[in-house]
Order: C-alpha cells, then structure tokens, then sequence
C-alpha cells in the first residue's frame, strides 16, 4: 500500500492482533492500550519515511537499543517526537538481531505502596494540563457549591501546566509525587516480543516484520517523557498510585478531560475497576481524520456542539456511552471578558515593538507545528496582509504548549508588516476580543472568537487539518494569501457582512454561560444513579 493513512492502521491493526496483550499492568491494561497515541504518532512518522525511503540503509553493526529509536526535538512543550533511526530502519527491514544490541540500563521495578492522606470524596477528577484544568474547575467548584466533595489527582510534568491551588470549601488537591514520572527502566522486550516472528505488513516497496516493529515500538516505553508520555516503569507506578487513591477516597465518578491518552487510559480503568462511573469533558474542538486515533473510553460524554455528537459516538469503546451538548465551561467566563482592554493591549504590544498603530489588528493564534510548517505559514500570511486594505497588524500569540523563543525566527519573515510578539501566558486566548479578526489552522480559539463575534480565518493550506468550522459556515476558509486578502479586506470594508448566523454558531458550540451547571448536573446524576440530568445538557445514547 502506497497510502500512508492506510500503512499507519494496518500496522497499528497487526500490532494489536499479534502483540497487544505481550505487556499487561497489574491491573490488566496492554502496552498498547495505554501507550496508543505515542506509539501510533511513531507509527505514523515510521510510514512517512518509509514511503519516502530512496535506498534502503544495510546497517549491521548495532550499538545500544536505543540507539534505534532516537528522542528529536519538539515544538510543543511536554512532547517528545520519537524518530526511527537509520539503524532503526535497516533493522526493521530484516539487518541484524536484537541479541547484537546492547540493552538499555535503569533502575528496577520496585513495588509501589503510596501512602496517602486522603479525605472521602465522592467524585476524582484528574488534570494534567492547563486547559484540563481550565476546564474542570468551574465544574468542581459549581458542585462544591452544591455540597459534592472532589479530590483532584494532579499529574502534571510541568509546573505551569498544574491544577491551581484552590482555598475552595470541598476540594481537594492531590499532586502525584514528583519522582513517578521520572522512572526510567529497561522493557521485557527480548522475552515479551518475538522479532522472528514472520508475518509481515507492506508499506510502498516494503515488507514490515511486525515482530521488529513491536521491538523497536518498545523502545518508546523504555524512558519517560513526563506526563504525555511516561515510561511502562512509571506507567506502572501511576497505576498503582490511582488505585490507591480511589480506593482511599470511595469516589462514585471519575472526571477527566482526556480519556485516550496514556495518564487518561489508566485513570479510567482504574475507575472501572473500582466501580466508579465515568465523565469525560471535551476540552477542545476535534479534528475530522482523528477518530480512529482517539478512543472514547468514558461512559458520559459531554461535547461542545451537535456537530461533536457523531464524531464522539463513532469514537466511543462503550456499548452504554451517553452523549451530551453542554458547550465548554471554560467558555462561560467569556461572558465577562474585556473587550476595550484586551483591544488596549493589542495596540501597546503593536506599538512597544513596531513603534506603528495599524488601524486593524489581526490574532494568529499559533500551534505547536514544526519550524517548517510554521514557516510556511508564516509566509503565506504575511502576504496576504500585506495585499489587504485597511493597514493590518499582526499579534503572533504562541499556544500555552508552544516555547515563544521558537516563533522568534519567524519574525525574519514579516518584513513590512507591523507585528508584535506576546508570551504564552497570555495567548490568542487572552487578547482575541481585542482584535478585528483570528487566524488559525485548528486552535480551539477559533471557537472562542466564533463565539464573541470576531470573525476567524482558516488557514487551510495543503496537508494541514482545520477545525473545520468554514464547513459549517462559522468561518472563512482561506487556502492562499490571496484569500486572506480578499477577506481581511471585506471585514474592513463591510464587518456587517461577515456576521455568523446564530445556528451556524451553535453547531459549532452551544453557549449560554452554563456549561460548568450543566456538567455537575450529568456528574451528580451519575452519583444517584440516574442517566436523565434534568438540566439543559441532552444525553444521546448510542445507536
């Protein structure tokens, strides 16, 4: 097969058949479960240099197994890209015997016993990320109201990324231990995978041995990447310590806002087996050509539109899952924000760094892409604003997982027009009401500017995903510069013209300023047993 997309889920599907349970936690969750999402973004890179693969690499002298996998650099913070070496390759292609290579060192396994202080609570939320955060705390807070304790399991790697310190009456903070994402030691490769196993997968001109392939997939365990991708050794830890932690605090329900990811994956089978129902939170918007790489593992689903619905029951794993519209309670503070002050800010950045005042301000809420990719979109926007009328600026706004230093080479590019750089504290999130339009690939920003009024540009140029939200008439799709010309030049010459019907908006999102009610309403319906919440958000069962 010469399609990548189709190399990608043959070898994924051959792994599962052949190697899925050759690695199992104490609690029964494969290797391949928990790891999916790290170990299908190595597939799906392996496929891409495969298929441009000129000459094939004969390597037969190997040094260190890890040596096949190498970690490359990352754009996003927290994130490792693993790469498949050239040895890799040759090795993969049938050159040399794992008994040549030299086995990765580390520490060993050593029982897990966390002790624990931890108070009754009838519901365990788990954050590892800001957004999470973000997410689930006006949940929490609106059921603390309410009288329903939570304990909040904090596993995140990054100190910024952390679930906040909160005073609140009826919440709990509880931080994994620092050294448990840490943990670093070699995986039972040689016993647990066979790399003479003969069946094969083809991708373009070659023959794929999966037992090598399950080998070198290995290789991503061996060392922790923090809280997106641990080590099997700290998956086992974390396993542990969730079991512990539910098992201490008796919670009914687990909350999350990722439920695919590996914390995620573990934290929902831990639920499972202590009996404890299931709530997951989008957290942000879902791309179309995702769903076969995210699983629904939760049994309540709470989406942000009608259009969410289809996408998280073709996702879902659950015979019983429920889905519901309940928009994103991060969003109901949008209902205060700043318009005048956050315009404020846009022109002081602007004129800080440029010394210019443009009379219209345009927001790139940027993603954690490769410097190339950013590169090229970087260049197709500066000329559009350059062709458009009405003297625009640019706010460059880095995604909260983004370095800031990495975008600073791209301001080389903008030559003669005004634009501004802003830290990531702050965002596209924290300045986009101030502008007169946001531009993005896929950033669920371009969901918030749908919601206050600000009219958002697609940046849909080749291979690159959007949100899709051009589809359901909530946006502009721009494929060229000179669409973004054509566009930014009609929002200064008719903004009356680039209005969003109501509907198209609540397909998209549904917004009320409600949405935390509307998700303790499912949690606390769960808690009684119920699958009717009498609030606004409406549960579709799966069909």
């Amino acid at each position: 097969m010469t399609d990548s997309g189709q190399g990608v889920e043959a070898l994924m599907t051959a792994l599962e058949a052949e190697y899925g349970d050759a690695l199992v936690t104490a609690g029964g969750v494969s290797w391949l479960s928990v790891h999916h999402v790290p170990i299908r973004r190595l597939v799906t890179r392996l496929v891409r240099q495969l298929l441009e693969l000129d000459e094939v690499p004969t390597t037969t002298v190997f040094g260190a197994a890890e040596d096949l996998v190498v970690a490359g650099g990352s754009t996003s913070l927290g994130y490792v890209a693993y790469e498949v070496s050239e040895a890799g390759l040759s090795f993969l292609l049938g050159h040399g015997e794992p008994g040549q290579l030299t086995p990765d060192g580390g520490e060993l396994a050593v029982p897990v016993q966390p002790r624990l202080k931890v108070t009754t609570a009838p519901v365990c939320a788990v954050s590892w990320s800001s957004r999470h955060a973000e997410t689930l705390l006006p949940v929490l807070s609106d059921l603390a109201c309410q009288g329903v304790r939570s304990t909040v399991v904090d596993m995140a790697s990054e100190v910024d990324q952390r679930f906040p310190d909160t005073s609140e009456p009826g919440i709990t903070v509880l931080r994994l231990p620092e050294e448990a994402l840490g943990r670093h030691r070699d995986v039972p490769a040689q016993s647990a995978f066979r790399p003479e196993n003969e069946r094969t997968v083809r991708v373009g001109q070659h023959e794929i041995g999966i037992g090598r392939l399950a080998w070198l997939a290995a290789r991503v365990l061996v060392r922790s990447a923090g809280c997106t991708q641990p080590s099997w050794s700290a998956t086992l830890y974390v396993e542990q310590w969730l079991d512990a932690v539910l098992l201490a605090s008796h919670s009914r329900v687990l909350l999350c806002s990722n439920d695919s990811s590996p914390l995620g994956v573990l934290a929902v089978r831990a639920a499972e087996r202590a009996a404890a129902d299931t709530v997951y939170v989008q957290h942000g918007a879902w791309i179309e050509g995702q769903t076969s790489s995210h699983a629904q593992r939760c049994r309540h689903v709470a989406v942000m539109g009608a259009r969410d619905v289809r996408a998280a029951q073709a996702r879902t794993r659950r015979a019983d899952a429920r889905t519901y519209v309940v928009g994103q309670p991060r969003f109901d503070g949008l209902t205060q924000v700043d318009r005048l002050g956050q315009r404020a800010y846009l022109q002081r950045m602007l004129k800080e760094q440029t010394g210019s005042a443009p009379t219209r301000i345009v927001v790139w809420a940027c993603q954690p892409f490769n410097e190339q990719r950013l590169l090229g979109q970087t260049e197709v926007l500066v000329e559009g604003l350059r062709n458009a009328e009405g003297g625009w600026g640019l706010v460059v706004a880095p995604h909260p997982a983004q370095d800031a230093e990495t975008l600073s080479p791209l301001l080389d590019v903008l030559n003669g027009v005004p634009v501004a750089l802003i830290g990531s504290e702050v965002g596209a999130r924290g300045c986009l009401a101030g502008g007169d339009a946001l531009i993005s690939a896929s950033s669920t920003c371009g969901i918030e500017a749908l919601l206050l009024e600000v009219p958002v540009l697609e940046l849909a140029l080749p291979a690159t995903r959007t949100l899709g939200l051009a589809d359901h008439g909530a946006a502009w799709r721009c494929e060229s510069s000179r669409d973004i010309a054509r566009f930014l030049t009609r929002i200064d010459e008719s903004p009356q013209t680039v209005r969003v019907p109501t509907a198209a908006r609540e397909s998209i999102c549904h917004w009320d300023g409600r949405s935390a009610d509307a998700v303790a309403d499912i949690v606390t319906q769960a808690l009684s047993g119920s699958t009717t919440p009498h609030h606004s958000a409406q549960g579709t069962d799966r069909r």
